[in-house]
């Protein structure tokens, strides 16, 4: 939402807005020039000319409430998406339950270093672009969300599809409804698109639908594009070699870390080659990308202790980042998780309990409530199937709590992985 306000206000639009609690981001937008509000303020509403909102937004909210009564021209986030990226020649969407948000960043990267005539729509901060790159009006690169199943309202030049595993619950009732989900955007494409998928998930696996046009990438298996031998430079980050059939090897190097950002860069280079961007461009623009703030973030050290943030909060991103920081060679691997919403811990709880096994201790923090929910599995029932299978878990409640405790346990030599994506990262500043 933040990264479409920015591009309405590039665009000349008088842009206001409201969010629950105080961010970065509504800090940004108010140096941006925006409106931001915190909390509920119906009368806002009534000097718009649209009301955009999210799927996230129940049908009581008092502002939409107001839109409503106002008669307002209203329009949700994912079909003024949809709008938006009819203004631009081409559409690149990447869609996936893990590294989509990399992805778009790293073509990004990809787009800026070959000069193209792009805007890039992300839903994280680069380090060095925000969440909004606007360098033109050619393509339009952006990530495309299932939740809510908004990603269907897209019909993009280029589709990439990473992952596919279940995430939303609240959303999609069994896996059956989320593959079709993905089957419908992968078909939504254009005519003279293609559809981008990553060989070795599960999802391309299963698949049993057929696609107006499909080219794949992999590592394991045989694929159109593919990432062959894989080898760890420093510090985590990967090197390889991208290999296409009827073309000559590109060697790749990555300064961001761990074994799934060679998918990542990847599927990155599938599409901005689809795009005619040359290898060249995107050797160095891939090598150039230093990630993302938020996913396996290099923090500060305390007391000999390196710190970290992680935005993960899927069991299979917990395992990814632990398995990465695991290269490091660090003494001990502690973990400080954050459950982000209770359907998503609940219905996948025996796969979250399982998540940490390769940590030495993991701390399990209050669940950040992003969404209004009633019902699922909080922080503390989390933390008690983990303490069921030994070693060490301890539960906090309170953020002084929790990093009172840590600034005890740290000692030298260790690795710390603030994750979640709520505010666990608060807990590094308060150290």
């Amino acid at each position: 939402m933040s990264a479409l306000a920015k591009l309405m206000i590039l665009k000349g639009h008088s842009v206001s807005g409201s969010d629950i609690r105080y961010s970065t981001e509504l800090e940004e937008l108010n140096e941006w020039g925006a409106e931001v509000y915190l909390g509920s303020h119906p009368e806002a509403v009534e000097k718009a000319d649209l009301v955009v909102f999210t799927g996230a937004i129940p049908a009581n909210d008092p502002e939409l409430r107001a839109a409503v009564a106002g008669n307002k021209p209203r329009i949700r986030r994912d079909y003024m998406l949809r709008e938006t990226a009819s203004g631009f020649e081409k559409v690149i969407a990447v869609a996936g339950t893990h590294g989509k948000t990399t992805v778009t960043a790293m073509l990004s990267s990809v787009f800026r270093e070959a000069g193209e005539l792009y805007t890039a729509h992300i839903g994280g901060h680069t380090f060095d672009a925000g969440n909004l790159s606007y360098r033109g009006d050619g393509y339009f690169i952006t990530e495309a969300c299932e939740y809510k199943r908004s990603f269907l309202a897209l019909a993009p030049d280029i589709a990439v599809i990473t992952n596919v595993e279940s995430d939303h619950p609240d959303t999609y009732r069994n896996i059956r409804e989320l593959y079709e989900a993905f089957e419908s955007f992968s078909s939504n494409i254009k005519p003279g698109g293609v559809a981008l998928i990553n060989a070795d998930s599960e999802f391309y696996r299963m698949r049993e639908m057929a696609y107006k046009k499909v080219k794949t990438y992999a590592v394991e298996n045989t694929a159109d594009l593919r990432g062959v031998d894989l080898r760890i430079l420093k510090n985590g980050c990967y090197g390889f070699r991208m290999r296409e059939s009827g073309r000559p090897d590109v060697d790749i190097e990555l300064k961001v870390p761990g074994r799934h950002n060679v998918y990542n860069a990847i599927g990155a280079a599938q599409a901005a080659r689809e795009a005619g961007i040359s290898d060249e461009h995107i050797r160095t623009g891939l090598k150039k990308f230093i990630g993302v703030q938020g996913r396996f973030e290099y923090l500060k050290m305390f007391g000999g202790a390196d710190i970290y943030a992680d935005y993960a909060h899927h069991p299979t991103e917990i395992r990814a980042s632990i398995k990465t920081a695991l290269t490091l060679k660090h003494t001990r691997i502690i973990v400080v998780f954050q459950p982000h919403t209770l359907s998503r811990t609940e219905a996948l709880a025996k796969e979250f309990t399982y998540a940490f096994c390769d940590a030495d201790a993991v701390f399990i923090f209050k669940e950040y409530a992003a969404r209004r929910e009633s019902g699922g599995m909080t922080a503390f029932g989390l933390f008690e199937n983990i303490s069921k299978l030994g070693g060490e878990c301890y539960y906090y409640s309170q953020l002084l709590e929790l990093t009172s405790a840590l600034q005890s346990y740290l000692r030298p030599g260790d690795l710390v992985i603030l994750m979640g994506a709520g505010d666990v990262k608060k807990a590094a500043e308060l150290l």
